[in-house]
């Protein structure tokens, strides 16, 4: 299976799933930006709530699909820059926050230079 494949299916049932079938899988262990420099697939494992950062998309972005989980029990917080994440609904919003649980997980994909669409959630709220 390709890494577009596994994140591919990873969205598709999220969760728990989503750390075992996306691989690569890159360790996020504290607070800071978020690498959006290729696809991938992010564990929040940071033992109190964490603060990530995502930039928007840019024009190399396009296209570009990255999955977050948490394997830790706190409400960790995703801040998109700038409203760059689309889920849907009206208006453009800054924030997922997952639930105080692991096993929470997010997936977006770049679909402008400016903008995040979310692909799939699963647990947490997402926010303006």
């Amino acid at each position: 299976m390709t890494d577009a494949e596994t994140q591919q299916v990873a969205a598709l049932f999220g969760g728990a799933i989503a750390l075992g079938l996306c691989q690569p899988s890159i360790t996020l262990p504290g607070d800071g930006a978020l690498p959006i420099d290729r696809d991938g697939c992010y564990q929040i494992t940071k033992g109190s709530a964490a603060a990530i950062s995502v930039a928007a998309p840019g024009a190399s972005g396009i296209g570009r699909r990255i999955t977050i989980t948490t394997t830790t029990d706190f409400a960790h917080v995703v801040t998109f820059t700038g409203t760059t994440l689309m889920d849907g609904t009206a208006g453009l919003n800054t924030t997922w926050t997952s639930t105080a649980v692991a096993g929470c997980s997010i997936t977006f994909v770049g679909v402008s230079a400016t903008r995040w669409a979310v692909v799939s959630f699963n647990l947490g709220t997402i926010a303006p």
